[in-house]
Protein backbone atom coordinates (compact mmCIF):
# COMPACT_ATOMS: atom_id res chain seq x y z
CA UNK A 1 0.00 0.00 0.00
CA UNK A 2 1.20 3.67 -0.75
CA UNK A 3 0.76 6.31 2.16
CA UNK A 4 -1.39 9.08 1.47
CA UNK A 5 -0.20 12.54 3.72
CA UNK A 6 -2.66 15.39 3.66
CA UNK A 7 -4.02 18.60 5.48
CA UNK A 8 -7.78 19.01 5.86
CA UNK A 9 -9.55 22.13 6.77
CA UNK A 10 -13.16 22.92 6.32
CA UNK A 11 -14.24 26.84 5.74
CA UNK A 12 -17.11 29.05 4.15
CA UNK A 13 -17.30 29.57 0.50
CA UNK A 14 -16.78 33.10 0.93
CA UNK A 15 -13.02 31.79 2.24
CA UNK A 16 -12.83 29.69 -0.57
CA UNK A 17 -13.56 32.20 -3.08
CA UNK A 18 -11.01 34.20 -1.51
CA UNK A 19 -8.11 31.34 -1.25
CA UNK A 20 -9.23 30.88 -5.03
CA UNK A 21 -8.11 34.00 -6.21
CA UNK A 22 -4.76 34.03 -4.00
CA UNK A 23 -1.45 33.52 -5.25
CA UNK A 24 0.25 32.82 -2.25
CA UNK A 25 -0.16 31.47 1.17
CA UNK A 26 2.96 32.67 2.89
CA UNK A 27 5.88 31.74 1.66
CA UNK A 28 4.62 29.09 -0.92
CA UNK A 29 3.46 30.09 -4.44
CA UNK A 30 0.31 28.79 -5.83
CA UNK A 31 0.07 27.39 -9.50
CA UNK A 32 -2.98 27.19 -11.88
CA UNK A 33 -6.20 26.56 -10.67
CA UNK A 34 -7.82 23.83 -12.79
CA UNK A 35 -11.45 22.74 -12.07
CA UNK A 36 -13.22 19.47 -12.45
CA UNK A 37 -16.40 17.22 -11.30
CA UNK A 38 -15.30 14.46 -9.49
CA UNK A 39 -18.05 11.63 -8.15
CA UNK A 40 -17.00 9.03 -5.19
CA UNK A 41 -19.67 6.17 -4.50
CA UNK A 42 -18.52 4.43 -1.14
CA UNK A 43 -19.74 0.99 -0.87
CA UNK A 44 -19.21 -1.56 1.76
CA UNK A 45 -20.47 -4.73 2.82
CA UNK A 46 -24.17 -5.86 4.04
CA UNK A 47 -22.33 -6.52 7.72
CA UNK A 48 -19.93 -3.64 6.64
CA UNK A 49 -16.88 -6.01 7.09
CA UNK A 50 -14.13 -3.24 5.54
CA UNK A 51 -15.31 -0.62 7.97
CA UNK A 52 -14.74 -3.49 10.66
CA UNK A 53 -11.26 -3.93 9.68
CA UNK A 54 -10.69 -0.61 9.44
CA UNK A 55 -11.18 0.54 5.35
CA UNK A 56 -13.65 3.07 3.25
CA UNK A 57 -13.65 1.98 -0.38
CA UNK A 58 -14.87 3.97 -2.93
CA UNK A 59 -15.31 3.71 -6.75
CA UNK A 60 -14.31 7.38 -8.22
CA UNK A 61 -15.05 8.28 -11.39
CA UNK A 62 -12.94 10.89 -13.29
CA UNK A 63 -13.68 11.50 -17.37
CA UNK A 64 -12.97 7.70 -18.70
CA UNK A 65 -11.13 6.50 -16.16
CA UNK A 66 -12.45 4.64 -13.09
CA UNK A 67 -10.67 3.07 -10.04
CA UNK A 68 -11.73 1.49 -6.79
CA UNK A 69 -9.59 2.95 -3.70
CA UNK A 70 -9.17 1.64 -0.60
CA UNK A 71 -8.13 3.94 2.39
CA UNK A 72 -7.41 2.99 6.09
CA UNK A 73 -9.54 5.00 8.36
CA UNK A 74 -6.71 6.10 10.31
CA UNK A 75 -7.24 8.37 13.09
CA UNK A 76 -6.26 12.13 11.89
CA UNK A 77 -4.19 14.69 14.40
CA UNK A 78 -5.91 17.89 14.12
CA UNK A 79 -5.68 18.60 10.44
CA UNK A 80 -3.25 16.06 9.62
CA UNK A 81 -4.20 12.86 8.06
CA UNK A 82 -2.04 9.51 6.99
CA UNK A 83 -3.52 7.04 5.96
CA UNK A 84 -2.69 4.06 3.87
CA UNK A 85 -3.75 3.17 0.30
CA UNK A 86 -4.35 1.41 -2.56
CA UNK A 87 -5.80 1.75 -6.23
CA UNK A 88 -7.56 -1.10 -8.78
CA UNK A 89 -8.90 0.47 -11.85
CA UNK A 90 -11.82 -0.96 -13.19
CA UNK A 91 -14.87 -0.12 -14.25
CA UNK A 92 -16.65 -2.72 -12.69
CA UNK A 93 -16.69 -2.05 -8.46
CA UNK A 94 -18.71 -5.10 -7.30
CA UNK A 95 -17.38 -7.84 -9.69
CA UNK A 96 -14.24 -8.72 -7.80
CA UNK A 97 -13.72 -11.34 -10.81
CA UNK A 98 -13.43 -8.76 -13.27
CA UNK A 99 -10.73 -6.62 -10.89
CA UNK A 100 -7.55 -6.83 -12.71
CA UNK A 101 -4.99 -9.46 -11.40
CA UNK A 102 -2.99 -7.55 -9.50
CA UNK A 103 -1.56 -7.90 -5.19
CA UNK A 104 -4.36 -4.97 -4.36
CA UNK A 105 -6.98 -6.68 -6.27
CA UNK A 106 -6.21 -9.81 -4.35
CA UNK A 107 -5.99 -8.30 -0.99
CA UNK A 108 -9.31 -6.50 -1.31
CA UNK A 109 -10.93 -9.98 -2.52
CA UNK A 110 -9.53 -11.62 1.04
CA UNK A 111 -11.15 -8.83 2.98
CA UNK A 112 -14.52 -9.46 1.03
CA UNK A 113 -14.43 -13.12 1.35
CA UNK A 114 -17.68 -14.04 -0.19
CA UNK A 115 -19.57 -11.23 1.06
CA UNK A 116 -21.03 -8.64 -2.03
CA UNK A 117 -20.45 -4.95 -2.12
CA UNK A 118 -23.29 -2.41 -1.67
CA UNK A 119 -23.45 1.17 -2.20
CA UNK A 120 -23.35 3.42 0.85
CA UNK A 121 -23.52 7.20 -0.04
CA UNK A 122 -22.34 9.46 -3.35
CA UNK A 123 -20.15 12.19 -3.27
CA UNK A 124 -20.14 14.90 -5.65
CA UNK A 125 -17.65 17.53 -5.81
CA UNK A 126 -16.21 20.44 -8.32
CA UNK A 127 -12.79 20.27 -7.27
CA UNK A 128 -10.38 23.39 -7.80
CA UNK A 129 -6.64 22.13 -7.75
CA UNK A 130 -3.64 24.01 -8.06
CA UNK A 131 0.36 22.81 -7.56
CA UNK A 132 2.12 24.37 -4.15
CA UNK A 133 5.41 25.08 -5.31
CA UNK A 134 9.11 25.22 -3.32
CA UNK A 135 11.42 27.80 -3.18
CA UNK A 136 12.90 26.44 -6.68
CA UNK A 137 9.34 26.60 -8.16
CA UNK A 138 9.18 22.77 -8.43
CA UNK A 139 5.53 21.42 -6.87
CA UNK A 140 5.77 19.55 -3.47
CA UNK A 141 1.95 19.76 -3.20
CA UNK A 142 -1.75 20.08 -4.81
CA UNK A 143 -4.08 21.87 -3.18
CA UNK A 144 -7.71 20.95 -3.55
CA UNK A 145 -10.88 23.21 -2.91
CA UNK A 146 -13.78 21.17 -2.86
CA UNK A 147 -17.42 22.25 -3.04
CA UNK A 148 -18.52 18.37 -1.72
CA UNK A 149 -22.23 17.31 -1.64
CA UNK A 150 -23.23 14.13 0.20
CA UNK A 151 -26.51 12.28 -1.37
CA UNK A 152 -27.85 9.04 0.21
CA UNK A 153 -31.04 8.24 -0.62
CA UNK A 154 -33.37 11.42 0.27
CA UNK A 155 -30.71 12.73 2.26
CA UNK A 156 -28.23 15.32 1.11
CA UNK A 157 -25.33 17.82 3.08
CA UNK A 158 -23.05 20.02 1.72
CA UNK A 159 -19.78 21.76 2.71
CA UNK A 160 -16.46 23.29 1.63
CA UNK A 161 -13.51 21.41 2.37
CA UNK A 162 -9.25 22.50 1.58
CA UNK A 163 -6.77 19.90 1.19
CA UNK A 164 -3.07 19.82 0.48
CA UNK A 165 -1.83 16.60 -0.52
CA UNK A 166 1.52 15.60 0.07
CA UNK A 167 3.38 14.73 -3.36
CA UNK A 168 4.90 11.05 -3.79
CA UNK A 169 8.52 11.38 -2.34
CA UNK A 170 8.40 14.49 -1.24
CA UNK A 171 9.43 15.77 2.57
CA UNK A 172 7.04 16.29 5.18
CA UNK A 173 8.48 19.22 6.44
CA UNK A 174 7.09 21.35 3.81
CA UNK A 175 3.53 20.14 4.65
CA UNK A 176 4.18 20.92 8.35
CA UNK A 177 5.68 24.25 7.40
CA UNK A 178 2.53 24.60 5.53
CA UNK A 179 0.40 23.67 8.10
CA UNK A 180 1.44 26.51 10.40
CA UNK A 181 1.11 29.29 7.79
CA UNK A 182 -2.37 28.23 7.18
CA UNK A 183 -3.16 28.18 11.10
CA UNK A 184 -3.31 31.36 11.02
CA UNK A 185 -5.22 32.22 8.10
CA UNK A 186 -8.71 33.50 9.40
CA UNK A 187 -11.79 30.79 7.99
CA UNK A 188 -10.17 27.70 8.07
CA UNK A 189 -10.91 24.87 11.08
CA UNK A 190 -8.76 21.78 11.21
CA UNK A 191 -11.17 18.85 9.68
CA UNK A 192 -10.26 15.45 11.48
CA UNK A 193 -13.37 13.52 10.00
CA UNK A 194 -12.55 12.34 6.68
CA UNK A 195 -15.67 12.50 4.10
CA UNK A 196 -16.13 9.03 4.58
CA UNK A 197 -16.96 9.41 8.70
CA UNK A 198 -19.10 11.98 7.58
CA UNK A 199 -21.07 10.44 5.35
CA UNK A 200 -21.41 7.89 7.94
CA UNK A 201 -22.41 9.89 10.10
CA UNK A 202 -25.71 11.18 8.07
CA UNK A 203 -26.37 7.41 7.45
CA UNK A 204 -26.57 7.10 10.70
CA UNK A 205 -29.02 9.52 11.18
CA UNK A 206 -31.62 8.13 8.71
Amino acid sequence: MNTEIELKYRLDESTAQTLLNQQQLGETAIGDFAAKEVIDVYFDTPDHRLTHAGYALRFRRQGDKAALQLKSLTPASGAWHKRRELHIPTMQPTQPEHWPDTPEADFLRKLLGDHPLQPLFTIHQTRHEAPLLDGSGQPFALLSLDDVQWVAGDQEARAWELEVELLPDKDEAALKSLQRTLAALPGLYPQSESKYERGLKMLSQK
